[in-house]
């Protein structure tokens, strides 16, 4: 499946055949602003979804078919755009990261709880990732200051969600 992001605030969602995509799905109302970013679990089975202020998180099935789990209105932190969405290798853990220098850590266990890094980079955070093979859980992020930064979340997220 291919998950597209449109200006119009819906999602689109594509089967991928030999030599096409076809629309199998499209997500509308779900997002009162343009998509922006988008982040499927490694197990395929959770999408993230971001506007200029809202995440939202849909559990996926394998015709496509998206039911919410994270509506709008509930992970509404961000007070600028976000760019970029990143499940953690087990997705357990999502982060998001936008415009307004902030990074937020989100957990579907506890999803009234989060974890800011405020200031995480100047002019804003432009993409990030889990890091895989390391001990305890470490974030990569890159902003448009020109600064790579690795963030060990390890202890806070034990702290805030258990």
């Amino acid at each position: 499946l291919v998950f597209v992001g449109g200006k119009d605030c819906s999602i689109y969602v594509y089967s991928v055949n030999d030599t096409s995509l076809d629309k199998i799905n499209t997500l509308t109302g779900v997002h009162l602003q343009p998509v922006y970013a988008l982040s499927l679990s490694n197990d395929g089975t959770k999408l993230a979804s971001a506007d200029v202020r809202d995440i939202c998180v849909w559990n996926v099935s394998e015709s496509g078919s998206c039911n919410t789990i994270i509506g709008k209105g509930r992970w509404c932190f961000h007070s600028q755009k976000v760019n970029v969405l990143t499940w953690s290798s087990d997705g357990s853990i999502l982060a998001s990261g936008g415009n307004d220098d902030s990074i937020f850590l989100w957990s579907l266990k506890k999803p009234s709880t989060r974890v800011q890094y405020a200031f995480a980079h100047r002019d804003g955070i432009t993409d990030m990732m889990f890091l895989n093979g390391v001990d305890g859980l470490i974030l990569a992020s890159v902003g448009n200051d020109g600064c790579v930064n690795k963030w060990d979340v390890t202890d806070d997220v034990m702290k805030k969600f258990g």
